[in-house]
């Protein structure tokens, strides 16, 4: 993805959980790598089914230039958490 040389400082995300209310997990956003420092780190819990979409957000420490964009996804449990509906980068 081209950011450009305005930085950006947000990621946006569009998601919905039918997940338990015991179950959790985090949308973590990472350049160039899978296995790279995430930039950002969304926290997701049930937002009431799993078509029920809800928008959230984090900001970020100025991203510029042209970077490959990997979404990885981490909990401590085994069941599923998080359906992704788009995300995008603001300015």
């Amino acid at each position: 993805m081209a950011f450009g040389t305005t930085a950006t400082t947000q990621v946006k995300i569009r998601v919905a959980s039918g997940a338990a209310s015991s179950v959790s997990g985090q949308v973590e956003v990472r350049l160039d790598s899978r296995t790279g420092t995430p930039i950002a780190t969304i926290l997701i819990t049930n937002t009431g089914g799993w078509q029920t979409w809800t928008t959230k957000s984090a900001g970020l420490s100025g991203v510029t230039g042209t970077h490959t964009v990997y979404l990885t996804f981490a909990s401590s449990q085994s069941a599923d958490f998080v359906n992704v509906n788009w995300f995008t980068f603001t300015h």
